[in-house]
């Protein structure tokens, strides 16, 4: 497949914003409709058409609570250092 200038000015102008002017813009477009077209080559009647690799009905599991919350003051119990005032108490940061 091959592509015009006009092509390429138009697709640098409105969709990519490109200047048309550059070589290795019309050379990198022109490999990659190439490489379309050899992709176009390849006979693909025998696969089945999907919309998803996966052949599964439902991937997902159910959104299901496991186990009981912890309340804040179990939480602040592991805590190793200092609580005051229900807050964990850290040592000066700044210096």
């Amino acid at each position: 497949m091959t592509i015009t200038q006009d092509q390429i000015k138009k697709i640098a102008k409105n969709l990519c914003k490109l200047p048309a002017e550059e070589v290795k813009i019309i050379n990198d477009i022109g490999e990659i409709l190439n490489y379309v077209d050899l992709l176009n080559e390849v006979d693909t009647n025998w696969v089945e058409p999907t919309i998803s690799v996966v052949k599964k009905d439902n991937v997902l599991r159910k959104d299901e609570q496991t186990q009981k919350q912890a309340s804040p003051e179990e939480l602040l119990a592991c805590s190793p250092q200092k609580v005051i005032a229900e807050q964990i108490a850290i040592g000066n940061i700044m210096k």
